[in-house]
């Protein structure tokens, strides 16, 4: 799947015309390879589900491309913490709580970034149910790109290998998306991407397995 859309040019990985962007996920690739897959793996998932919502062509770019940078704060996060295979102390969670005010303040003195990106980076940790971070946002006062990219994110994490926790399969990961709509995640976009689970089954888990 990486391979893919590097080949094709797809959306995420399109940011020649913004240097320091592509400078910092080239950063990100050498920093944290499992980040950098992460975010390539949501930002495919999240064209898949903006597809699947027939979203305008326009919005698709600034979802594909935000949730492609959504992790870009984790380039501050240090790898011991990103590689902790034990329970998070306080502090350390404290620490990667701050990624998506991190991430967002990269982008705040790009004018070429447009303001839907960077609130998606801001809030892809919310939740619907107002219990989230950074800004402990409710419903659709999330901005509607970081509420898709909470779902697709959360999936692919699930979904994604852990030192501290089995790998879920795409039929838990779906059920678990299923049983915290309406409170974490908006139900609308998870009924939406429920109806993935076949494709996702047949592409997604051979490239997390090379």
């Amino acid at each position: 799947m990486i391979g893919a859309l590097q080949a094709t040019g797809h959306l995420p990985l399109n940011f020649e015309h913004h240097s320091d962007i592509s400078l910092r996920m080239g950063l990100m690739q050498r920093k944290h390879v499992d980040t950098y897959r992460h975010c390539v793996r949501v930002a495919w998932l999240s064209e898949k589900l903006a597809e699947a919502m027939r979203m305008d062509s326009a919005s698709v770019s600034k979802l594909v491309r935000g949730c492609f940078i959504h992790d870009l704060g984790k380039l501050m996060i240090p790898n011991e913490v990103l590689d902790n295979d034990r329970p998070l102390t306080n502090e350390q969670w404290d620490l990667i709580k701050q990624h998506p005010e991190l991430g967002s303040e990269m982008l705040r003195d790009k004018s070429e970034i447009c303001p839907e990106i960077i609130q998606l980076v801001l809030h892809h940790h919310e939740r619907w149910d107002g219990t989230g971070y950074p800004h402990r946002l409710r419903g659709e006062k999330i901005p509607f790109l970081a509420r898709i990219c909470s779902v697709v994110d959360a999936f692919d994490s699930m979904l994604s290998p852990r030192p501290y926790r089995r790998r879920k399969t795409i039929e838990e990961g779906m059920a678990e998306l299923v049983r915290n709509a309406g409170t974490q995640f908006d139900p609308h976009i998870v009924e939406r991407f429920i109806p993935l689970a076949k494709e996702l089954g047949r592409i997604y888990l051979s490239d997390l397995q090379t």
